[in-house]
């Protein structure tokens, strides 16, 4: 039997409120949130909300044919277009969090039940944010993850019997910022109805005050709460022996040094009332990137522990009308909003036509653009061969690209633009440790600390340790679900390990030269 994933999780980020403490579990936190009439009257704090930009390069082709674009090729160098992609992030306060946590742990049970009666079937198909173990025999063993997803439909292709078939990978724009909330409540009332409901479609006051917060939420932006509360920011030192330091209020002069100088608050609540309406931000309406403003009746915050398993109730029932379509013929598999179906050549008109028409009901769409198909052949011998489909012409030379990887009908690989990310952040950070250790005040005197380079960019940082934590309950150490997550070389030995007839150590065979290169350059 694998043992259950606990939702109680404490975290430390700054805040408004100080972080909660783990010995008060079962004193109040615990019989606090599981008390359903407590929850219906709960006060939620607004989110604090911040922008991710993530740097993306990538090789430019020709929409018609699948070449390089002659504009990115200078001599024999090969340029890449540089994208930035904003990712808007929301916070939730402490114990906010941790009720956002056990209602989804509650829908989360509620979904795996439904997923699994027979009239649904979709035990296999959703991949993403759900516990499947990798062997159901082992007590406590590992669960799959994107490597293990993407391996079993890497070797389903290869066992697949048709001679000529396509492979479709799809993207739903903004998955998260469109979720219908009159949707939303239907399928949450379904999946909860035999557990807490009132009647059917109404939820019961609990679940109701958890959908309002999540659905019609407000917010403040990190940098205006720390530009109003910049001078007292509360602190709390975590000493060598675990024990916690005292409460301390002092000046912080930018949001990048909060982490670095131990802060746990931007403030207390009562301090956040006193100025709370000059910074929250409307929560009965949404600012489009056009400027207009529409009721906010569509989209949940990325970030909450709630929203992971909310996105997978939300497509139920398309997640049902794709697999009853391709059941026997293909696979269909869906890792968030990453969709992936493999059918025979004849389907795929049939099949594209289906899945434009029902992401349509569920209020969301997939960009034509964005969409991949990827034709196999197999040949007399059995070998297959891989091209991408463009307007004009199959391309033979481009892989299937998926989760990560990619494959190309035999041999799987990492994904060439995180090979590609590893090797530039590399780059980068040695550079950036020489200019540092040439400063007069260094205390290297002009040599690179090494030992901190190698741990993230070579072999010798590459193991993963799990770590333990008391628990008072039993009173004894207890494994984790926290890990020392070694680095990228950790991540790219264990997909070499785990994916079938693949190339990855060679792909990163040459790492110990290149940072030895860049080191002694």
């Amino acid at each position: 039997m694998k043992k259950k994933k606990d939702w109680f999780k404490i975290k430390r980020y700054p805040h408004i409120g100080l972080p909660l403490d783990v010995r008060d579990r079962y004193k109040w936190i615990e019989p606090y949130i599981t008390n359903p009439a407590k929850i219906a009257k709960h006060r939620f704090l607004p989110f604090i909300h911040k922008s991710l930009t993530v740097r993306k390069f990538r090789k430019v082709y020709s929409e018609n044919s699948g070449k390089l674009d002659p504009k990115f090729i200078e001599g024999s160098k090969v340029l890449r277009k540089e994208d930035k992609k904003a990712r808007e992030l929301y916070y939730a306060s402490h114990l906010d969090s941790l009720v956002f946590s056990y209602y989804a742990h509650i829908l989360a049970e509620a979904y795996e039940k439904k997923i699994k009666e027979p009239f649904y079937n979709l035990a296999e198909v959703v991949n993403a944010y759900r516990s499947i173990p990798v062997d159901p025999s082992i007590t406590d063993g590992p669960n799959k993850c994107n490597i293990d997803f993407a391996n079993d439909a890497f070797e389903f292709i290869r066992s697949y019997q048709e001679t000529e078939f396509v492979v479709i990978a799809f993207d739903i724009s903004s998955f998260f910022d469109n979720l219908n909330h009159k949707l939303l409540r239907e399928r949450w009332a379904e999946v909860v109805r035999n557990v807490d409901v009132v009647n059917e479609g109404e939820l019961t006051p609990d679940h109701f005050n958890v959908f309002k917060n999540i659905t019609r939420f407000s917010y403040i932006d990190i940098v205006d709460i720390f530009e109003k509360f910049k001078d007292r920011i509360i602190t709390r030192k975590i000493r060598k022996d675990g024990s916690l330091g005292p409460i301390k209020n002092k000046p912080i002069v930018k949001i990048k040094y909060l982490r670095n100088q131990d802060a746990v608050a931007f403030c207390t609540k009562d301090d956040f009332l006193q100025v709370k309406g000059k910074l929250l931000k409307p929560s009965k309406t949404k600012k489009l990137e056009d400027g207009s403003v529409v009721p906010r009746n569509f989209g949940i915050p990325q970030g909450s522990p709630i929203s992971s398993v909310l996105a997978n109730i939300y497509l139920l029932h398309f997640d049902k009308a794709v697999n009853d379509f391709i059941s026997g013929k293909g696979l269909y598999r869906r890792y968030s909003d990453d969709i992936i179906v493999v059918c025979p050549k004849s389907m795929k008109s049939a099949l594209e036509t289906l899945v434009y028409s029902e992401i349509a009901k569920v209020c969301l769409e997939i960009q034509p653009r964005k969409t991949q198909i990827f034709h196999f052949e197999r040949d007399n011998e059995g070998r297959i061969k891989c091209g991408q489909e463009f307007e004009k012409e199959i391309n033979w030379n481009k892989n299937l690209v998926y989760l990560g990887f990619e494959f190309d009908g035999e041999h799987a690989f990492l994904k060439s633009a995180s090979l590609s990310g590893f090797y530039r952040k590399m780059k980068k950070y040695v550079r950036r440790a020489r200019y540092y250790s040439s400063k007069r005040y260094s205390k290297t005197k002009g040599e690179l600390f090494k030992r901190r380079i190698f741990k993230k960019f070579s072999y010798k940082g590459a193991k993963r340790i799990r770590k333990w934590i008391w628990d008072p309950r039993s009173s004894k150490f207890e494994k984790s679900d926290y890990y020392n997550y070694g680095n990228f070389l950790t991540y790219a030995k264990k997909a070499a390990k785990n994916m079938n007839n693949n190339k990855i150590s060679g792909q990163i065979s040459r790492h110990w030269n290149i940072l030895n290169g860049l080191i002694k350059k």
